[in-house]
Order: structure tokens, then C-alpha cells, then sequence
């Protein structure tokens, strides 16, 4: 205005205020872990179609960790191997339904305990194809064996390059595929494919493995070492602790476990 003294802001403090006022909408959001899911039901279900509720056991479980750090989920839908790709680069935050590997470890951080330590494994072949599997040595006999690309099932099939796998990037195509004929057995986890058989519509046509792994294994939840989560991992971690020791993981679980077996 006329007659008034006009005082310059120094620069430098102008710029500051101006970038604490950009921020404050970051500032007042809610935090969000970005949760990188793939098609693995009961443990993760509607992972393949952004129209489908997302469900399952580990979904449940990772969803009351949010809840109780008083964040959000945003779910990352994605093949599992590049769900292991967006843990690497820190495009996600979370991963759950995941073995310790050496190579993982270099660029996740796993939970001190696992929430699952059984995790059975079986192979699985089209009805009335004339095929047993009685024992490990009967996998030598077949051309194709699906397997899900990345994924580990037993360290001595994970290793043995005499098996003839064949990989796919989705668990969700390997009863079609067997079913077609394009595979002679598959590879499977024992809860996913049971649920599969009485969910979507393949208990009729598909026949399990007599043989069945039942070693022991851990399933952990992990997060990328490039996310910034890593600084309230201990939180993270204590959190899940108390829903191993509460008795949620094993309630979840046995939600679920009625469906399919």
C-alpha cells in the first residue's frame, strides 16, 4: 500500500516456507505399504483381476498388521516373479508366502518367525492318464513338468536338473495347461491346488500324487530393503509376534482351511 514500508522476504526463507507448505498433504496422509500379491489362493485370493476382492490368509494377516501400524494397504498385483523383481527395486514393500533363500535375502528383510511351518507339496496329472508317482525317481519319466517360474518347492526338485520342468509366470495357468494336455504332471502346494480341485471346478478332472513332501518348511512375510518400512520393522515384527502368540494367524488359517479340505 501507499506510505508503507514494504519488507523483502529473504529468498532462501521464502523458499522453505513455500516447500513446508507443498509437503504438508504428505504429511497428512495416512502411510500405505504397498503389498505385492499374486494368484495363490487360500493365502492370497483375487490377486489376478483388479475387479475381485482381494481375500485370503495372508491378506487377513497383513491387513491386521496395518490396521494395528494405523496404515493402508495398497495391493501390487503381479506374477510371482516379478513380485520377487518389485521387492528388489522397492516398487513394493511387502511380500508374504515367502521361503529364505540366499539369493532374497540379499534384498529382503524377513520377519524373525515364520507364520507358516507346513506347507505340503504333491504333483498332480490329468484322470485316467494311466500315470502314478509312488516315489521321487517316477518324475524322471515325464517330458513336461509344470512349475511356477521363481518359485521354490524342495530343495532336492528345486536343484535337480534332470526333472524336465517346464515354467510359467502364474500358478493360474497350470491346471489348464495340464488339463489341455500341454503338460503331462504339474508341481503343486498341496492347500493352493486342494482349494483350486474345490473351487474351480477340476476335482474330476485332475488326480494328486500319491508321493507328498511333508519336510518341514517356514513361510515368512518380508520386506524390500529399499523400502522406507524398513525403519519400523522391529514394530512390524513385534506386531506379528503378537498375532502368533494371540492366536490370530492360527484362526485365520482355520477360516479358511474349512473351504478346501
Amino acid at each position: 500500500m501507499a506510505g508503507e514500508t514494504v519488507r523483502w522476504i529473504p529468498r532462501t526463507v521464502l523458499q522453505v516456507f513455500l516447500g513446508w507448505v507443498i509437503a504438508l498433504p504428505t504429511i497428512a496422509d495416512r502411510a500405505v505399504i504397498r503389498y505385492a500379491i499374486f494368484p495363490a489362493p487360500p493365502f492370497m485370493i483375487g490377486a489376478a483381476n483388479e475387479s475381485e476382492p482381494v481375500l485370503g490368509i495372508d491378506v487377513d494377516i497383513v491387513n491386521e498388521i496395518a490396521r494395528r501400524l494405523d496404515c493402508d494397504i495398497h495391493y501390487v498385483r503381479a506374477p510371482w516373479i516379478r513380485c520377487l523383481d518389485l521387492l528388489k527395486t522397492g516398487r513394493a514393500d511387502l511380500l508374504s508366502s515367502a521361503f529364505q533363500t540366499p539369493e532374497r535375502q540379499e534384498y529382503m528383510t524377513y520377519l524373525s518367525e515364520p507364520f507358516l511351518r507346513s506347507l505340503p507339496i504333491a504333483f498332480y496329472f490329468r484322470k485316467r492318464s494311466g500315470f502314478s508317482i509312488n516315489r521321487y525317481e517316477d518324475l524322471y519319466q515325464f517330458s513336461s513338468v509344470g512349475v511356477l517360474k521363481g518359485a521354490s518347492y524342495f530343495e532336492r526338485f528345486d536343484r535337480d536338473s534332470k526333472v524336465a520342468k517346464v515354467s510359467v509366470t502364474s500358478q493360474d495357468q497350470l491346471f489348464p495347461m495340464l488339463v489341455s494336455g500341454r503338460l503331462d504332471i504339474i508341481a503343486g502346494y498341496v492347500d493352493t491346488e486342494n482349494y483350486r480341485l474345490t473351487h474351480e471346478g477340476y476335482q474330476g478332472k485332475v488326480e494328486r500324487s500319491a508321493l507328498e513332501i511333508r519336510n518341514p518348511v517356514k513361510v515368512y512375510i518380508a520386506i524390500s530393503k529399499r523400502s522406507p518400512w524398513q525403519k519400523r520393522i522391529a514394530e512390524i515384527d513385534r506386531i506379528h509376534h503378537q498375532l502368533l502368540k494371540e492366536g490370530f494367524i492360527q484362526n485365520v488359517i482355520d477360516r479358511y482351511e474349512h473351504q478346501y479340505r
